[in-house]
């Protein structure tokens, strides 16, 4: 998480590139599925940012003249520019090996910015090598103990919650806020919420599901009382798109 501070930071730290300033809007999240596909409005009078956490950019390129500029910042982000005023396809390859298709739009104003996170598992070694250096059942205490410390172990990195739909027990609400992928193990966070004018007890068991392997509620909690709420830290089994583990 300190990682994609300092992409924001490098993004801010640029003065100046292509003779304009660096005017950026906030960055934008979206998912995307391994070899994905995307629309995105780009500004062809300031340079534009992407980043995918937890994988490095190692290559954009478009048909020629639609780039007039592109570096990679040292966390393994990308600004490009481009003057152009007609859609244009650009291509972003990956160090994890992912190839990302943007359906570029561009438009005068602000730089834009965006934070891609990976929908699916890829192949993360260096998440393979932590994960397989101790006996699992350290290694689950390991990274909840990483969790609450708010610095996930190497090689893991945030991911999109859009399809960490789980339904809560005995009525509660529950929603996905965070999610973090290793190579053989996600972690998503949810906000457990009690909508009711009762308390209701909270059991680590009544939050298994298949594939469940871990259940951390924090701060720790036997029943969460009327109108309040709890975060689950919920560990689970993923399988990797290549066929690791």
């Amino acid at each position: 998480m300190r990682k994609n501070k300092g992409l924001l930071l490098s993004l801010l730290s640029c003065a100046l590139i292509s003779g304009n300033a660096l005017a950026a809007t906030a960055p934008v999240s979206l998912s995307f599925p391994p070899n994905g596909q995307f629309q995105l409005t780009v500004s062809n009078t300031n340079p534009n940012f992407i980043v995918i956490p937890g994988d490095r950019i190692t290559g954009i390129s478009s048909a020629a003249g639609k780039l007039t500029d592109k570096r990679n910042t040292r966390d393994g982000a990308v600004l490009f520019s481009s003057i152009g005023d007609k859609p244009f396809t650009l291509f972003i390859e990956t160090e994890h090996g992912q190839v990302v298709s943007v359906q570029a739009t561009p438009r005068a104003g602000e730089g834009r910015s965006y934070r891609l996170l990976n929908a699916e598992p890829v192949a993360r070694p260096a998440a393979k090598t932590w994960e397989t250096s101790q006996p699992y059942e350290s290694l689950l205490v390991e990274l909840n103990k990483a969790i609450l410390k708010k610095s996930m172990p190497e090689g893991y990195a945030p991911a999109s919650t859009e399809f960490d739909r789980l339904s809560a027990p005995a009525g509660l609400s529950m929603t996905a806020e965070e999610a973090w992928t290793g190579n053989a193990l996600r972690v998503v966070r949810y906000r457990v919420s009690n909508p009711f004018a009762y308390a209701v007890a909270l059991k680590e068991q009544d939050f298994w599901r298949t594939g469940v392997r871990a259940v951390m509620f924090t701060p720790s909690a036997l029943s969460l009382l009327p109108g309040t709420s709890v975060t689950v830290y919920i560990t689970r089994a993923q399988e990797v798109s290549d066929g690791q583990h």
